[in-house]
């Protein structure tokens, strides 16, 4: 017949349905549009328009026809706002169709369409607006529209000298824009920063300004007080000067400090206008090559991430110590530094480029491929003396405050004439701050690098002319006890064992610190691989089996102590003993300290730390132990005896006690021994005898 036709049909076998005004060779699913299941059809009569009516004969007279669900909505994810640093916003959206190519059609403020596959997509580049999303497969079926989608303009947070404009101070998506007058009262972050002119803004000591993107200066004032801290978490680009703060601790006329700049200017920002009052030949670089090099009346520019000594202005005193205030004016340094630190084995004076703390593990970590993990940091407690032959004057390359992944080492006071203070003793705490310059060796003739990842906020309070800590460190296991050689004259050092995470029995780059070994009158260190050790990590578990053989020189002729200036871990209760090798004595140092007489000279053997006493007796065993061995002296003439017939004397040695050897005989073979003709004075000497069997007795007696 001629159509259009009219069909009728079962589904599933159920009653007839009819789907009237079919043109022939046209399919006819819109008016099955809502089956949604495998159906089986049945035809039962096709009439055309001409009343041509057919009712058998049908060709396949029952068909399966497979109807595509319609795709589930999409599932609304993460909203990303804009921001001062990225302007458009974007969302995620899943539960996308699992399987084939899709088409996301996005209506609203403005269309597009994305075609892609997975279960789900990010759709960014999103202008402030609204947005409605959409999914259709690869059959044509299409999802109903998400709820509508809401992409907010960027928020800018006015102070006009009064109020904020949103009510409240910025958060961190909000970009901080200043009309009026400013001054912090705590700390404050933001997207961006923009002055404008008229406006005086101060960041108030102790206070950190976070910023995710700019700083823009834009005719006004931003002052960033001592101690207070610019911290950006982006490398983005800063316009217009900041006035940066740093007040030292007390210097003298003659005291270094050890400087690097968190800015930059043009013009230059040279050595001279950090210190203007400094004599003209008083400006210094180290050059990894020659050694210290003048810059004659300060004209260099302070180069990023590079350190400068510079001497206290000329009218300060030069025994009495008054506070100086550095005022850095230029760009706040941000993002990546690099420093040339080679050759490789050369001492190079770096500095922190920022005008906020960096943490010191993160910069060994990140640099351990290029530098050696001990940081020193000059203090300059001595009073410089004038160099033999010559109207220069000299200072002690001792005073440094130490500091590596293992723990830190400070130094003491003045040395030699009995200081009447102890100096600056506090240790480097993690944290290297604005300003702050300090040597490193080099490992190869590459580069170190500063970045934003080191940066903290706070921890801007220790500044050596020489904090408590907002970033958290990693946690790793550490048992630590610091030691100190003093005597009453002045003379101090001090070094640190620890048992760290991360550390050998071996030489570690990050974990040892060699000592400078510069002091006029004492040096004291610890020994590992015939390295002299100011700090030495060593590996975990700790054992209280372990031994660390310890060393000093002294140009100093009497009596020294060597005790804990601290502990932590499980050191802060264990027990902790120094033997004497000289004296055979044994002390537990947290219960008193070790006082001893020395000669003038190095001695590498003489102590020993220990966790467990080697000799440790029931009081019986001691009271027979002290009998094993009889010394007696009369007339000048020193006697011994074994008090068994079957232990021979093996070896007698005398000292005096500053520790040097009187007497020394092996091999007596005898359980008897007299000395006569002993070439001493009358003073107390000490008898270490040692038995065949190995066993060794210390007796002090008065010749």
């Amino acid at each position: 017949g001629t159509g259009p036709y009219t069909i009728v049909y079962k589904e599933n076998g159920g009653a007839d349905r009819t789907a009237s005004g079919v043109v022939s060779a046209t399919s006819f699913a819109p008016f099955t549009a809502t089956v949604t299941s495998s159906t089986t059809y049945t035809l039962v009569s096709v009439t055309g328009s001409d009343s041509c009516s057919r009712t058998t004969g049908f060709t396949g007279g029952s068909a399966t026809i497979t109807v595509n669900s319609t795709p589930s909505i999409p599932i609304q994810g993460t909203i990303t706002q804009p921001n001062c640093v990225t302007p458009t916003g974007s969302i995620s959206l899943s539960g996308l169709v699992a399987s084939g190519t899709w088409t996301i059609t996005q209506g609203g403020t403005s269309t597009n369409s994305y075609s892609s596959s997975g279960t789900s997509y990010l759709i960014s580049n999103l202008a402030p607006g609204t947005y409605t999303f959409s999914i259709g497969n690869a059959l044509g079926c299409t999802s109903s529209a998400t709820a509508s989608i809401v992409i907010n303009s960027p928020v800018t947070n006015t102070w006009n000298g009064s109020v904020w404009s949103t009510g409240s101070p910025p958060v961190a998506t909000e970009a901080a824009l200043f009309t009026g007058n400013y001054q912090t009262t705590g700390n404050l972050s933001a997207c961006s920063c923009t002055v404008n002119a008229g406006a005086t803004v101060i960041v108030n000591s102790g206070h950190t300004l976070t910023i995710a993107n700019f700083v823009n200066n834009n005719g006004g004032t931003l002052t960033f007080e001592n101690n207070s801290s610019l911290l950006q978490t982006s490398d983005a680009v800063n316009t217009g000067n900041i006035i940066y703060k740093r007040i030292t601790p007390g210097i003298r006329r003659f005291d270094l400090t050890y400087w690097s700049s968190p800015v930059v200017r043009t013009p230059a920002f040279t050595l001279k206008d950090l210190s203007p009052n400094t004599l003209r030949d008083k400006y210094y670089y180290w050059n990894t090559t020659t050694g210290w090099t003048v810059i004659l009346d300060g004209t260099q520019e302070m180069g990023k991430g590079i350190g400068y000594s510079i001497r206290a202005p000329q009218p300060y005193d030069t025994t009495i110590p008054a506070t100086y205030t550095a005022v850095f004016t230029g760009v706040p340094n941000n993002g990546p530094v690099s420093v040339s630190v080679g050759p490789a084995d050369k001492w190079n004076l770096i500095g922190n480029p920022y005008p906020s703390a960096i943490y010191a593990d993160q910069f060994i970590v990140d640099n351990q491929a290029n530098i050696y993990g001990t940081l020193y940091f000059w203090t300059h407690n001595s009073l410089p003396s004038a160099a033999p032959g010559s109207n220069l004057a000299t200072y002690n390359n001792d005073d440094f405050a130490i500091y590596n992944l293992t723990g830190n080492a400070t130094v003491g006071g003045l040395v030699g004439t009995g200081a009447s203070t102890p100096g600056n003793q506090n240790p480097p705490l993690g944290y290297i701050a604005a300003g702050q310059a300090f040597f490193a060796k080099s490992k190869t003739g590459l580069n170190a690098v500063f970045t934003n990842s080191m940066r903290v906020v706070g921890s801007n309070t220790q500044f050596y002319k020489t904090s408590n800590a907002d970033k958290a460190d990693v946690t790793i296991e550490k048992h630590r006890v610091w030691l100190n050689l003093t005597n009453t004259q002045g003379a101090f050092k001090q070094i640190l064992i620890g048992y760290v995470t991360g550390a050998t029995n071996l030489w570690d780059n990050n974990y040892d610190g060699l000592t400078i070994d510069a002091n006029k009158y004492v040096d004291f260190y610890s020994i590992n691989e015939d390295r002299k050790l100011v700090i030495q990590g060593r590996a975990l578990p700790f054992s209280d089996l372990d031994t660390v053989p310890l060393g000093y020189r002294s140009e100093l002729a009497g009596v020294f102590s060597i005790a804990i200036d601290h502990a932590d871990g499980d050191l802060s209760t264990h027990s902790i003993y120094l033997e004497d090798k000289v004296t055979g004595l044994m002390q537990d140092l947290q219960i008193s300290n070790y006082t001893f007489t020395t000669a003038i000279g190095t001695f590498t053997d003489r102590f020993v730390l220990r966790y467990k006493n080697s000799a440790v007796l029931g009081t019986d065993d001691l009271e027979n132990e002290k009998n094993r061995v009889i010394v007696s002296v009369k007339n000048k003439i020193i006697k011994l005896s074994s008090n068994s017939n079957t232990e021979n004397l093996n070896e007698v040695v005398i000292f005096d006690v500053s520790g040097k050897v009187l007497y020394d005989k092996k091999q007596i073979g005898s359980n008897q021994l007299e000395i006569s003709n002993l070439k001493s004075g009358e003073q107390v000497l000490i008898v270490k005898t040692i038995l065949d069997n190995g066993y060794t007795t210390t007796n002090k007696i008065i010749f």
